[in-house]
Formats: structure tokens, C-alpha cells, sequence
């Protein structure tokens, strides 16, 4: 190697470890917050248990066509728009409304309303129960798009 580049090499390895080393700490940051959750999501799985004994249900399968693509816009400023997309129901399902975040609980005008189980920074599971009954739980996953 050239004796010049040598000399060089120190230099561009400290650099080099610099860069590598550099880990932007909000990269990997997950946590339940108004502008983490801020999004557009798809709803990719909906079970249903009526007691703790029960077996789940998959309620998705129950949805129509047209309601299995549809989007929920989670928006920074505390609304969000549920867009009737892909196959349009007819009438068309849209519709806007507000959100509120506090500690683990979404409440929404609307479809969102329950406890976040999970949040990975991609997939959201929302756990609402006395849906229909006192005890029963209703878990949503919700996948941003």
C-alpha cells in the first residue's frame, strides 16, 4: 500500500467507528405516544372471546369485502379520517371524528375506543372489552401502512 494511505488509515477508522457507533436513540422508540401512533392503518385481525372459557373468534371473516381495506389516518392534531378504500361499500363507510391518547387508552367518537396491548412502531393491538357483553374482550390489530 501506499505509505500516504497508511498513514491515513487510523484517521479513516476512527471515523468510520464514529459513524457506526453514532445510534440515534428516538430510532427505535415504540412508546405510546400521540406522535408515534400518528399514522395510516389497516385493520389486519379482529378476535372476539365472550368469557375467559370461550374460544376466540375471528371476527374479521365476518366483515364485508368492503370494509377489510379500509384505512384508519390516526392524525397528529387529535382527528382521524376511517377512508373507505380499495372496494368501496356502498354507501361509502368514511368518516372523520377526534381521538384522545391517555397513559395506554385511545378513546375516539368513533371505532377506536380500548387499551393498547401492544405497540411495535408498526402494528398496534388494541384491546377493548364489555363490547357486547360485561367481560367479553374484542382485540384489534392494526398494521400502519
Amino acid at each position: 500500500m501506499n505509505s500516504n494511505v497508511l498513514k491515513a488509515m487510523p484517521v479513516l477508522l476512527i471515523i468510520l467507528g464514529v459513524i457506526l457507533s453514532c445510534n440515534k436513540e428516538n430510532d427505535d422508540d415504540c412508546s405510546v405516544t400521540v406522535s408515534n401512533l400518528s399514522a395510516t392503518y389497516r385493520l389486519t385481525a379482529m378476535k372476539y372471546k365472550q368469557t375467559s372459557n370461550s374460544a376466540e373468534q375471528d371476527y374479521l371473516l365476518l366483515l364485508p369485502a368492503c370494509e377489510k381495506d379500509d384505512q384508519i389516518k390516526l392524525n397528529a392534531n387529535m382527528s382521524y379520517d376511517y377512508v373507505d378504500a380499495g372496494i368501496i361499500c356502498s354507501p361509502p363507510g368514511n368518516d372523520q371524528g377526534t381521538w384522545a391518547l391517555n397513559g395506554n387508552t385511545i378513546t375516539s367518537n368513533g371505532l377506536l375506543n380500548g387499551t393498547i396491548e401492544s405497540f411495535d412502531c408498526t402494528t398496534l393491538i388494541l384491546l377493548m372489552t364489555d363490547v357486547n357483553i360485561p367481560g367479553d374482550k374484542l382485540t384489534m390489530t392494526l398494521r400502519k401502512q
